[in-house]
């Protein structure tokens, strides 16, 4: 059966993808593509031997599952980058102690900033600093650590 389909006109006609496109899809089998496939398969299936119409069911109600996990997957990963930002944000203008593994500082959050690749980074007193190394937080009108 894999003989068949890798033989079939679909495998030659592939669409042709630039590198990063190729990237941004990640080699993730999509419901078009799988559909593709199934077609493949059905058109180049031994007509002795055909296919029965629950193993269509099967395979759709995977792929279908395997869909809806992705975007589960992808929707999370967006939740947690959005609550790392929340979390950042609601250290501005409160007293930090930071430990970054060469020195330990500590003093108030003058800023949060969103770099262009995405991570987050803390100002403190003029420097830059990763929220993970946070290791207290106490409230600004407090005494300072």
């Amino acid at each position: 059966m894999i003989d068949t389909i890798s033989q079939s006109s679909l495998i030659g006609n592939a669409p042709s993808l630039s590198a990063n496109q190729a990237a941004e899809n990640n080699s993730q089998l999509k419901m078009d593509d799988f559909l593709q496939l199934l077609t493949s398969q059905i058109t180049n299936q031994d007509p002795l031997e055909p296919m029965k119409d629950t193993e269509f069911i099967s395979q759709m109600a995977n792929i279908a599952s395997l869909e809806q996990m992705q975007q589960f997957t992808q929707g999370f990963s967006k939740f947690a980058d959005s609550h790392g930002e929340m979390l950042a944000q609601s250290y501005l203008g409160n007293h930090v102690k930071i430990n970054n593994g060469i020195k330990e500082i500590s003093g108030r959050v003058d800023a949060v900033e969103k770099l262009e690749d995405g991570s987050i980074r803390l100002e403190v007193d003029g420097e830059s600093y990763d929220p993970k190394d946070v290791s207290r937080v106490q409230l600004a009108g407090n005494k300072e650590l």
